[in-house]
């Protein structure tokens, strides 16, 4: 899931333009804002943490996110609903598999690569390749190796769909499933690591919303 060069510097001039450099070695404060309440625990005093806490501290969705790590909201898995496999239409039925598998679980995305040459034989033309996570750096964003497993669904989502059905709903729901399975990493962590790699994955999930596009 490694962002384009282009992609990368349209999300590196989106940080600058909200007053952050990449790279930087000094991140703004996390002061004033949305979730400045939780700057000061001590599980989140590494400097990735507060990296992500100054750069997404007045969003909505880093506040959710940090509540579910708490335990201060219920937490939520939603996924997308990929339409059936109706059997009866190649080019139907393969699209509805590829959003079955984009939208679904890692152990479901797993079973699947690992069969993916009986698949390739029901469903031609599929695309399995993979690069695992990357992101810009001086975000705080070290938890590549934790995101991997659930990277790797995502790229099959974004390689297929944008040959099948090349839509901004489907690259949505492409989304919005990895930042789930994200955040499953996340809920089987202990207490005192959870609340970190919650924020992770919702600075994940911003920097394919907003540096994606052009790997779509």
């Amino acid at each position: 899931m490694k962002l384009t060069p282009f992609a990368a510097v349209a999300l590196a001039l989106t940080l600058a333009a909200c007053g952050q450099t990449p790279g930087a070695s000094t991140p703004p404060t996390a002061q004033g804002t949305l979730t400045a309440s939780y700057a000061s625990r001590p599980e989140l005093q590494d400097v990735e943490s507060q990296a992500i806490l100054a750069r997404y501290g007045n969003d909505p969705g880093l506040l959710a996110a940090l509540q579910e790590a708490y335990g201060e909201r219920p937490a939520t898995f939603e996924r997308p609903q990929a339409p059936l496999i109706s059997g009866l239409d190649l080019a139907g039925d393969r699209l509805a598999y590829v959003k079955r598998i984009a939208w679904g679980t890692v152990p479901a995305y797993n079973a699947e690569y690992a069969n993916q040459a009986g698949v390739n034989s029901v469903y031609p033309g599929l695309d399995w390749t993979r690069d695992g996570c990357s992101a810009p750096d001086g975000l705080g964003l070290g938890y590549r190796e934790d995101f991997r497993p659930t990277c790797n669904v995502h790229d099959f989502g974004y390689r297929n769909l944008k040959v099948y059905e090349r839509t901004s709903a489907n690259r949505l729901a492409t989304d919005d499933a990895f930042y789930a399975n994200m955040k499953t990493v996340c809920a089987a962590k202990s207490w005192y690591t959870r609340p970190a790699c919650y924020s992770a994955a919702y600075a994940y999930y911003q920097g394919v919303r907003v540096g994606g596009g052009a790997s779509f």
